[in-house]
């Protein structure tokens, strides 16, 4: 039987502008204790852009892995942001796009072992051209493969980013749903 771990003690180590670390002392089941290093982490969100069976990529150097990954446009939400109205921006600031047509799929939490990160996931599709000004510090490459070459760039593992494994995965059984 599985048993929560009640949180005795609880420091922050670091606060920063999208994550803050934290060390909990908390007690186990068997009255033992152990320390967990918890990231708090903004919620996010990360959209599958579809428009004439293309879904658009941005290529964006990650420091963290020392290499471009292939992603979906994702982003932060801002303070009182709602997960769609960040989307909307996300589209715009990464792909020049917005979306008539922006369908919920799912909410998932991208590390939990470590993280609150919570990233809810979207379709949009109808696409129409609006562009908003990128991030200062994005420096971003747009592409975009047929939807059936992403699901091959996957299984060959050219794709590695897991939020757009996961996003493709879930946007094509959607979308070959829909098509019955």
């Amino acid at each position: 039987m599985l048993h929560e771990e009640k949180t005795i003690k609880s420091e922050m180590i670091y606060e920063g502008r999208i994550l803050n670390l934290r060390v909990d002392t908390v007690e186990l089941p068997d009255i033992k204790y152990s320390k967990r290093e918890i990231v708090e982490h903004s919620n996010a969100v990360a959209i599958v852009a579809v428009k004439d069976n293309k879904v658009f990529f941005v290529k964006q150097y990650r420091k963290a892995i020392e290499k471009v990954l292939l992603e979906i446009p994702a982003g932060l939400l801002e303070v009182n942001e709602s997960p769609r109205e960040a989307a909307l921006r996300e589209l715009q600031e990464e792909i020049g796009y917005s979306s008539n047509n922006m369908e919920f799929m799912f909410n998932g939490y991208s590390s939990p072992g470590f993280t609150d990160e919570k990233t809810t996931y979207f379709l949009a599709q109808e696409l129409f051209e609006s562009k908003l000004v990128a991030d200062d510090d994005e420096y971003l490459e747009v592409v975009s493969y047929d939807i059936e070459e992403a699901i091959k760039m996957i299984e060959d593992g050219v794709i590695e980013d897991s939020k757009t494994i996961s996003g493709i995965l879930f946007a094509y059984r959607k979308l070959k749903d829909n098509e019955y």
